[in-house]
């Protein structure tokens, strides 16, 4: 009896490792297709050239568009770059004066707080998740199954850390979509 219950268990482990796998090796595929065009480290690149943010184009891929905004909050002026191809949202560059990472999209708008930790990393979190990293250091993170890469230029927290959430701060940051 025991044989079979054990049998049984090392076969529903290797159905459960052997799904894993095919879902990184899914995720890894859609990513390394995807990132074949976009590299996202201290910047973004589209085919090795640094996108200009400031331009309306991508150079060198005459289907993308960057659009350039602006909001005026009562914490400051928050201003994002939002790139899209194909009419399909890509990448945003923001200079926030909050410490929130929001990703803007079509049907939803994840979003995590940024916090300084006493050794100097960083800690992104929100109800689901949390996360670390450094400034400079990319990230990758999934929201509603569709992972995105991370980068966060520069954080600079304006309140005290004992103030309501979310803070003033200056926090600058690129999100690249994966899949």
């Amino acid at each position: 009896m025991s044989y079979r219950f054990i049998k049984a268990a090392l076969l529903q482990g290797a159905i459960i490792c052997l799904v894993a796998a095919c879902s990184q090796g899914a995720i890894n595929k859609a990513s390394s297709s995807h990132s074949s065009e976009w590299l996202l480290t201290d910047a973004l690149y589209y085919n090795n050239k640094p996108v200009n943010w400031q331009q309306r184009r991508v150079n060198g891929c005459s289907t993308c568009l960057i659009q350039n905004d602006s909001v005026l909050q009562p914490e400051g002026i928050t201003r994002f770059n939002t790139l899209y191809k194909d009419g399909e949202w890509v990448a945003v560059q923001e200079q926030s004066s909050l410490n929130v990472i929001r990703l803007k999209l079509p049907l939803h708008t994840p979003y995590l707080y940024v916090e300084q930790l006493a050794n100097g990393e960083l800690k992104l979190f929100n109800q689901q998740h949390t996360y670390k990293t450094k400034i400079g250091e990319v990230i990758n993170i999934t929201f509603k199954k569709q992972l995105f890469s991370i980068v966060i230029t520069a954080f600079t927290l304006q309140d005290e850390k004992s103030a309501a959430l979310p803070r003033r701060a200056r926090l600058n940051y690129t999100a690249l979509k994966l899949i």
